[in-house]
């Protein structure tokens, strides 16, 4: 009994030293923010005090001032109207929803519509389920069902009228999202399918599976076009219409392997030091996230596969081979999530770790998937125990 209250008190004293040094981490971001803030707002008021007076503020607006004045307030309206437009990389401070959005467990993946305005989370509850964002609120719009075991990723095709969903029943599901009707189901594989996304334009599918195959499938004729044979494990796919290589496979053999999709091989493949879980490609589709098994995350040029920057955190663990990893949407930041339930957020650029999320949200439960808003100022985060953040 005495050794396991010592044992007890060990620990409780570990997790106050871990949540001390947290705190100590984003107390000290928070306060090179403030300067950085201070010195912005110094040189502005410099720039101000330099700009000349207006010589005559009493002449009156001419017609084509009036017809501009119209112009931008209709713009401004529409802008508003829209988050689909990037504003800027905001790193959240704190969780402003949490809810459960999964009747038995996981989240496995989660996913913002462009617009903004809604999200979808997938799980093992065999369901995509997607939701609006209403202010400080949410409310549930739908769900998508058919999968007959866990989805395991979501994607939408470029138009946004199709999600996708890979399943552990060995298939590939595409939906309206208007009606929520099941519009085509891709069978072939002869395990899990782990990851599946949209290409080329949106009339190909790419799915990797734990029957060590990728296919291509053709979204018209609803067959398989292709398919390659990387001998190992499938634990995510990224896709590439812009740059470089169409296609990129992670691998429970430590390799990311980009393919070309005319050939039966790959092109070239990056040898990690641990099973590559997840895939994020870079908005400028120049770079290549990937986070794996040896609790870092890898950035790839997409010019030469180089390893341009590694991002680590002592604290930092990789939750399971199927963590995902997410870049905001300007590129300033990457996040993933840890085994503890914490979220960890590194600068892009100089690998700095700028902040770890983790109070009142999902209380030590492992962080699997991640979505970065549109906007950059909001991520989206799903956990092993059905739970899923907002944080703002």
């Amino acid at each position: 009994m005495l050794a396991d209250e010592e044992r007890q008190t060990l620990i409780n004293r570990v997790k106050e030293m871990k949540e001390h040094e947290i705190h100590f981490i984003n107390e000290l971001n928070d306060r090179e923010e403030e300067r950085q803030r201070q010195r912005l707002q110094s040189a502005l008021e410099d720039a101000v005090k330099m700009i000349p007076p207006v010589l005559d503020q009493k002449a009156p607006f001419s017609e084509t001032d009036l017809a501009l004045e119209d112009s931008f307030e209709v713009l401004g309206q529409e802008v508003a109207a829209s988050p689909m437009d990037h504003w800027e990389d905001v790193i959240p401070e704190r969780c402003k929803m949490k809810f459960e959005c999964n009747e038995l467990g996981e989240v496995t993946d989660v996913l913002w519509h462009p617009n903004g305005k809604y999200f979808f989370t997938a799980g093992n509850d065999k369901k995509i389920k997607m939701f609006e964002l209403l202010n400080e609120n949410y409310v549930k719009k739908c769900t998508f069902t058919g999968a007959n075991q866990t989805v395991t990723r979501i994607d939408m095709d470029p138009e946004t009228k199709h999600i996708l969903g890979s399943s552990n029943d060995y298939a590939v599901r595409i939906w309206s999202i208007d009606d929520q009707r099941h519009r085509a189901a891709f069978t072939g594989h002869t395990d899990k399918v782990n990851s599946a996304k949209f290409f080329a334009s949106g009339k190909k599918i790419a799915s990797g599976s734990q029957d060590r195959t990728i296919k291509i499938w053709d979204i018209g004729s609803n067959r398989c076009a292709k398919t390659f044979f990387p001998g190992s494990t499938v634990l995510d796919i990224g896709t590439n219409d812009r740059y470089g290589m169409p296609l990129i496979s992670a691998h429970f053999d430590k390799n990311v392997r980009f393919w070309d999709t005319r050939c039966d091989a790959p092109v070239n493949s990056v040898l990690l030091n641990g099973k590559v879980t997840s895939l994020f490609l870079s908005p400028d589709y120049q770079t290549v996230l990937c986070l794996s098994r040896d609790e870092t995350l890898s950035l790839i040029d997409l010019r030469n596969y180089n390893i341009l920057h590694i991002y680590s955190a002592e604290q930092f663990r990789t939750s399971s081979d199927s963590s995902r990893c997410v870049i905001s949407p300007g590129g300033k930041y990457c996040a993933a999530g840890s085994a503890d339930g914490q979220i960890f957020i590194w600068n892009i650029a100089t690998t700095k770790l700028e902040k770890i999320l983790y109070k009142n949200a999902h209380e030590g439960s492992a962080v699997l998937s991640l979505a970065w808003h549109p906007a950059g100022n909001m991520i989206l985060s799903g956990d092993r125990k059905k739970t899923c953040c907002i944080w703002k």
